[in-house]
């Protein structure tokens, strides 16, 4: 038998198929111009084919394994806050000691200006040598510092 017969082989009906007085399909046998009456309708239930998914809609009750990952969600989910409440109270002491670190900084400052003015009050025409040289390079400094 070669391939080509083998296909039409596949291809060709039956004569059960094909014979319009067998009762395979109810839509064939179906007069649509016969007039129904809407309250005796038809009252066959319909075969559901196997295989298919019976339950399609959500299910009424829970079971216990839905319930056991509706818990792990709802405590993945306090966690998860948890983690976010302390993010947010880190985030406020990282402010605090920054403005505090600021805070620090600007006395540092302050003292050290008091401290740079001190020295350019002293008087240094007493010092000589290598002595009088650091001084007034000090100065020099202080001044480029400050703008004076």
């Amino acid at each position: 038998m070669t391939s080509s017969s083998r296909r039409r082989a596949k291809r060709s009906k039956t004569s059960s198929s094909v014979d319009p007085s067998t009762p395979t399909s109810d839509a064939r046998n179906v007069d649509l111009n016969e007039a129904v009456d809407v309250g005796e309708g038809i009252q066959e239930e319909l075969v559901r084919p196997t295989g298919r998914r019976k339950g399609t809609g959500k299910k009424t009750i829970e079971s216990s394994s839905d319930l056991e990952l509706k818990e792990d969600f709802e405590e993945m989910n306090r966690r998860l806050q948890d983690i976010r409440d302390l993010g947010h109270q880190r985030y406020e002491i990282m402010k605090e000691r920054v403005a505090e670190t600021k805070k620090f900084n600007e006395m540092q400052e302050a003292r050290q200006m008091e401290k740079d003015i001190e020295f350019l009050s002293k008087p240094i025409d007493h010092l000589q040598g290598d002595a009088l040289i650091l001084a007034q390079m000090r100065r020099q400094k202080i001044r480029e510092k400050y703008g004076l």
